[in-house]
């Protein structure tokens, strides 16, 4: 398939398994997720074909030579702190903060240390000819029972099912990690598996139907999932079916970043020119800029995952000898596109806490019957009518329901015009200054852009 399809022959900046480094022939990319912050720090290690030599990369890549952790490194402001380990064996260390990545260093052989999640060793073991791509996240005291309980609460999956929120959110709680294949012959086909640690008996039900809404919810859906098949044996569910090219590269492109490539040395087919450089990353911008035009995002949550990896896309392509003035825009647009994240999962956040304000309550009071009556009394006046009213009880009670949610709905619909309109404005922004400064490189190299 690889072949057929001819991966490796791409020109330009690539996404997704695309972006495996040509000269390597292993890869291990590890990192540090944070539910709440994204990912923190990532370290690469490469097994490669040809030896490629600190002075090798740091003319193909940009950077200064130096020495960290008492290895001879090239420190490169976008592609991080890059040193050889052992003849053939060469890393990487995002971001460049040469403390961390010098902590590192000076215990990373280029072989597996002690101190390997036992998790993430099994699954590193899966690797082979028909399993080239394995993705393995250690999850162990990682869920929390109560966030996860409030989420579940709102799964449409898990209407009219005998699994409830309490039972799932107790079993995730428990989930030790989560483990994805990637099968690659003349096709390709992908394997799910989720560990826990106990019995995943209350899933059996719901297994499918969930994974599609969470992965639908985390901007990661695809048509092919509604044709996987999923099974309930012992501690873990397995998912297996068809996958598009398309959906494989959403799943590694937050971990096959572009820069990875860099660690197989320098290319000899690279344009020479500034102008050649320019023009190739002034389209590789725009490219990934309509491709999240014509997105549609489930969920603010996915919009703001899909912002920050295009992001992280575009901080990845190559600069070297790139127009300063391209450099800086795009370095503003990949600000904007950050903004445009945390503006989502504030909107996110807001509807969360507005949900959490819900509240419906039975009151019940007691009945009365009531009549009137009227009369004639005497007065310093002489005589006057009267009239009263009163109410007996009658002995029983009405009940009736008190509702915020019309209030609730006006405010989330509100915080999502608020977003929306944002966000319609940003990219007239973006179309607009785009145009600007396509018309000006035009101008300075009088070539097309």
């Amino acid at each position: 398939m690889v072949v057929q399809q001819k991966w490796a022959g791409q020109k330009g900046p690539t996404f997704g398994l695309e972006s495996l480094p040509p000269n390597a022939t292993r890869l291990v990319v590890g990192c540090q997720i944070d539910l709440n912050g994204g990912i923190g720090w990532e370290v690469a290690v490469a097994a490669q074909k040809k030896h490629v030599g600190e002075a090798e990369f740091a003319k193909a890549n940009g950077g200064t030579r130096d020495t960290v952790g008492g290895k001879s490194v090239v420190v490169t402001e976008r592609y991080g702190i890059a040193a050889t380990l052992a003849p053939g064996v060469v890393a990487a260390h995002q971001p460049p903060n040469r403390q961390e990545a010098g902590r590192w260093l000076r215990s990373a052989t280029g072989k597996v240390g002690p101190g390997m999640s036992p998790y993430l060793k099994q699954a590193a073991a899966l690797v082979g000819p028909q399993t080239p791509v394995v993705l393995a996240f250690d999850t162990a005291d990682m869920l929390p029972a109560a966030k996860l309980k409030a989420g579940l609460a709102k799964a449409k999956s898990l209407e009219g099912k005998k699994a409830t929120p309490d039972a799932l959110a107790d079993l995730f709680s428990g989930l030790k990690g989560v483990t994805m294949l990637f099968r690659i012959t003349d096709h390709m086909a992908g394997e799910i598996r989720l560990d826990f640690d106990g019995p995943a008996a209350a899933l059996k039900d719901v297994a499918k139907p969930l994974l599609v809404e969470v992965l639908d919810h985390m901007g990661l859906g695809d048509d092919d999932f509604g044709a996987w098949v999923a099974a309930v044996e012992g501690n873990r569910v397995t998912y297996r079916g068809g996958l598009s090219r398309e959906a494989a590269g959403q799943f590694v492109a937050p971990f096959l970043r572009s820069s990875r490539g860099s660690l197989g040395g320098g290319d000899d087919s690279e344009p020479a020119t500034k102008a050649e450089v320019s023009v190739r990353y002034y389209k590789a911008v725009t490219k990934k800029l309509g491709e999240m035009k014509k997105a549609t995002h489930k969920s603010f949550q996915a919009m703001a995952l899909s912002y920050n990896t295009s992001a992280r896309h575009i901080d990845d392509l190559p600069i070297l000898n790139v127009d300063d003035d391209l450099l800086g825009w795009g370095s503003s647009l990949t600000s904007t596109l950050r903004t445009m994240a945390i503006t989502a999962q504030a909107a996110n956040g807001q509807m969360s806490q507005l949900d959490a304000q819900r509240s419906m309550s039975q009151i019940s009071d007691l009945n009365y019957y009531y009549g009137s009556g009227a009369g004639m009394r005497a007065g310093y006046w002489g005589a006057a009518g009267y009239a009263y009213n009163y109410a007996v009880p009658t002995g029983t009670t009405s009940t009736y329901t008190v509702s915020n949610n019309a209030s609730i709905n006006q405010l989330v619909a509100q915080t999502k015009e608020q977003e929306h309109q944002y966000r319609l404005n940003t990219w007239k922004t973006i179309d607009q200054v785009t145009q600007d400064v396509r018309r000006a490189m035009v101008k300075k190299y009088q070539v097309e852009f």
